[in-house]
């Protein structure tokens, strides 16, 4: 996928370290308002007809040992049909419970710190995060340390971010870039410092 994993996991920091894989349009957006995914879906699935393959995405999750995810995100899997995850231990960063019908096991968590304590139990090393909210949430935290962001060329104009919003600036290192058939850029991304994001101030 085009970045090199560290193996002092986490760089610095005990514990885990927190790798994003995500599409989104040229103007940064993962879905639409209404948290539509059919421009993604169709022009990924054009994609791969014109010999994009899974973008690198079966090596990066070969590289995963954990999952955490927003419980939207968490409840558009579930409507995939396939678990994705094998036998990954999956946190859902929310309150509640499954939903009707047969979910795999996950374990759920009402804040990132308490996800954080999950996926230090499990042992994590590798962890996927992903979802909007999760993502800026953990980037809050200092709990990101890499980035891999596949573009395709829309401009949705609105839509759903998983980086707007009040906080700090995130400095990161640009360690990849790679186009894809279909148009499709791939940008992957180091975070220069993740446990010392937060103190830089937002401009």
């Amino acid at each position: 996928m085009g970045t090199e994993r560290d193996e002092d996991t986490g760089r610095g920091r005990s514990g885990w370290a927190g790798h994003v894989y995500i599409g989104m349009s040229v103007d940064g957006y993962i879905a639409r308002p209404d948290g539509d995914l059919a421009w993604l879906e169709s022009r990924g699935a054009a994609a791969a007809e014109a010999g994009a393959g899974d973008l690198g995405y079966e090596a990066f999750l070969a590289g995963i040992d954990a999952v955490v995810l927003g419980r939207v995100t968490y409840e558009q899997v579930l409507g995939f049909g396939d678990w994705p995850y094998g036998e990954r231990p999956v946190v859902v960063l929310g309150s509640g419970g499954p939903g009707p019908g047969t979910a795999p096991p996950v374990q759920w968590a009402p804040s990132v710190p308490r996800a954080v304590e999950l996926l230090d139990a499990v042992g994590a090393r590798h962890v996927y995060v992903d979802g909007g909210a999760t993502i800026r949430s953990f980037l809050d935290a200092g709990r990101i340390d890499d980035l891999v962001l596949t573009r395709v060329p829309v401009l949705l104009r609105e839509g759903i971010s998983p980086f707007a919003g009040a906080g700090t600036d995130v400095p990161l290192e640009l360690v990849d870039v790679r186009s894809f058939p279909g148009g499709l850029v791939q940008e992957a991304y180091r975070v220069a410092d993740p446990h010392r994001a937060g103190d830089r101030p937002h401009r």
